[in-house]
């Protein structure tokens, strides 16, 4: 697993990511939380019920977890937007 995390430049539209448990996700873009005005990550799977888009605070985001395996990215680019 790679300890890289996505810098915010890396999170355009289109982007591809992997997160830590392995599943594939699609940028859909960044937005605006309202009540703390903080930016946000919208994204999608891209298995399973992909009509749902989801929202991540960008420091959540970006910050890595400990697992059973050690400190990885929570998420990792696959692939760069195009």
């Amino acid at each position: 697993m790679s300890n890289s995390v996505p810098s915010p430049d890396a999170l355009a539209p289109g982007a591809t990511l992997r997160h830590y448990k392995g599943g594939l996700y699609r940028v859909v873009g960044l937005c605006r939380i309202e009540a703390t005005l903080k930016t946000g990550v919208l994204y999608q799977a891209c298995q399973g019920d992909v009509e749902v888009v989801w929202m991540r605070p960008l420091e959540q985001f970006t910050e890595k977890v400990t697992t059973s395996e050690g400190v990885v990215a929570r998420f990792t680019v696959v692939t760069p937007a195009a």
